[in-house]
């Protein structure tokens, strides 16, 4: 019995050395301890800031490849976009939520320094999740024809569907590491896992896509789904051993924990369930709203084009739906990725203040957070309103319809990342079914909104609808979020200060391609140029109107040398 344990163990070693030698190769897994360094607010919404930001790049380029690609276009992305906003539906009911209510509640226990009970938060976690996955993988894999043929009236979806299974495992799975070192207040890991991931769906689903291509694009879009499947699995792997080489320091914490009531596995399932059907409900709900335009949009205009005579009116209304689904969603999608580094460290910090009972804290962080998003939200929506057609011809040049449809909808992103961040702070503050009526109210809007205008208007009409889903779920947060506090949004910093710095770089912007056309640059280049001069002006209005306070540029990384050279401008009071 000996001589086995042993055996195991080392080929156990070996296994571990054997993965952890493929990461080092690749520079994305460091030796040696890992120490679960706790980061401030700031930071940490900078870390996950810098990830997001590389997600979406490598996100956009290989859908932007994908789309160039003969054969694939907007038809592929059609199919790619519907069977993936199915997955996400399912993924939704499956694991969405559970990184929210673990970072919560470990969140919480950190903060009276009860590590034992944050550890098996985590453990009772990983079962319950691990099981739910599985449930809802083999449902999706046995699901997918009826899905696509019942569900969607387009039957060749069901290749994306069938792929996109076993995807919702692994996420579920990933989800509770992934909630336990946010939690913890550490978002490295959580981060670094999604780069990897992004990376290597981005590559394998261009190369799979390649290797199918002379197929329909039905076979072309199970391919780049096919790549998913194989990211998740690289970035649990990734996940898995970084909580390895912490394991030692984890157990160390939680040996020096204080004593606390000893909570039992039924206890803690009843809490995590408590936090995660919310949440999860939010999310269902959210994810459906991309839904209502899956299962009404083709519908409605397949019913629009019929009317004006069009002969293959499915096909057309698919190419219409690919244009909305696969390049003006992805666009708009930017900033909200981008305003996920401000929600992701926000709710469990403000769980932790809430539960310490300072409330001015928590309040101080909600407006810094508001503020936060208004920098992202404003800019971009006017960026991509005057630059859509260039940069619909830059990226697209194969299948560059579709820019009317992205200047409407962009504006969407002004309320909606507001409203993104008031739902992260109302799960901190404990408002856990707030965000699930504002999200069904704009949701009902849309869906009735959709059905009515679209048939007789067209595809303009599926953008404002999100605006006006937006406008509603967002009044209803933000206006319930500050009620619970009894305090009032800081408007100055939160509206006045971005929205003037985003005329100054509209201005700017606008002026800067006149220019380029009078002296006859290229497109291309007078839009790289515009952008530039856009970003360039835009910070530099933000920081000599003082939007940023001394105190959070201090905390970014480089804050400290930015707040030093803003004091010998004089731009911040120097308190750096």
């Amino acid at each position: 019995m000996k001589v086995k344990l042993v055996i195991e163990k080392k080929l156990t070693l070996e296994y571990n050395i054997k993965i952890e030698y493929i990461f080092r190769i690749y520079g994305i897994y460091k030796g040696g301890n890992m120490a679960l360094k706790r980061q401030s607010f700031m930071k940490g919404v900078a870390v996950v800031l810098g990830a997001q930001i590389l997600i979406k790049l490598f996100g956009f380029i290989y859908r932007v490849i994908l789309t160039n690609i003969e054969g694939f276009q907007d038809v592929g992305n059609s199919y790619y976009s519907s069977g993936y906003k199915v997955y996400i539906f399912i993924l939704a009911l499956a694991t969405t939520g559970v990184p929210s209510a673990i970072g919560k509640l470990v969140s919480e226990k950190v903060a009276i320094g009860d590590r034992r009970g944050a550890h098996k938060i985590f453990k009772t976690s990983l079962t319950l999740f691990t099981v739910v996955g599985l449930v809802f993988s083999l449902l999706l894999f046995f699901g997918a024809e009826f899905i696509s043929t019942t569900v969607l009236s387009n039957p060749g979806v069901k290749y994306t569907i069938a792929t996109l299974a076993p995807a919702v495992l692994l996420v579920s799975i990933a989800a509770v590491f992934r909630g336990y070192f946010v939690g913890l207040g550490n978002v490295t890991a959580h981060s670094v896992a999604q780069i990897v991931e992004q990376i290597i769906n981005s590559i394998l689903s261009v190369v799979f896509v390649i290797m199918l291509v002379g197929n329909s694009p039905e076979i072309m879009a199970m391919g780049s789904t096919a790549a998913t499947a194989v990211s998740t699995l690289v970035a649990l792997t990734y996940l898995w051993l970084y909580y390895r080489k912490n394991q030692e320091i984890i157990w160390q914490e939680v040996r020096e924990s204080q004593q606390f009531r000893a909570e039992g596995r039924r206890e803690i399932t009843r809490n995590l369930l408590k936090y995660t059907i919310p949440l999860a409900i939010t999310s269902i709900v959210t994810s459906l709203v991309g839904m209502v335009d899956l299962v009404t949009v083709v519908d409605s205009l397949v019913e629009y084009y019929e009317s004006l005579g069009v002969k293959d009116a499915l096909l057309v209304a698919n190419e219409k739906f690919g244009i909305i689904a696969g390049k003006v969603d992805i666009l708009v999608s930017i900033p909200f990725a981008l305003n996920v580094a401000i929600i992701t460290p926000l709710m469990p910090a403000i769980s932790a203040h809430i539960v310490k009972k300072e409330k001015k804290q928590a309040i101080a962080k909600i407006n810094t957070s508001m503020k936060l998003s208004s920098i992202i939200a404003f800019p971009c929506a006017a960026g991509l309103t005057i630059l859509a057609q260039p940069i619909f011809n830059a990226i697209f040049p194969n299948a560059s319809a579709g820019a009317l449809l992205l200047q409407l909808e962009v504006w969407s992103v002004v309320i909606g990342l507001a409203a993104q961040t008031a739902e992260s702070a109302l799960v901190g503050v404990n408002r856990l079914y707030v965000p699930t009526i504002a999200v069904i109210s704009g949701a009902i809007v849309k869906y009735f909104l959709n059905i009515w205008l679209i048939p007789i208007y067209g595809e303009n009409v599926a953008p404002i609808t999100t605006i006006a889903y937006h406008v509603i779920d967002g009044f209803i947060a933000i206006f319930l979020l500050y009620r619970t506090l009894k305090a009032v949004p800081d408007f100055k910093n939160i509206l006045v200060k971005p929205v003037f710095a985003t005329i100054v770089m509209s201005l700017l912007v606008i002026l800067t391609q006149k220019v380029c056309v009078y002296i006859n640059v290229g497109e291309t280049i007078s839009m790289c140029i515009a952008i530039i001069v856009g970003m360039l002006s835009y910070f530099c209005t933000l920081l000599k109107v003082g939007t940023l306070s001394s105190e959070e540029l201090s905390q970014i990384p480089y804050g400290n040398r930015i707040c030093h050279f803003l004091e010998k401008s004089k731009k911040v009071e120097k308190n750096c």
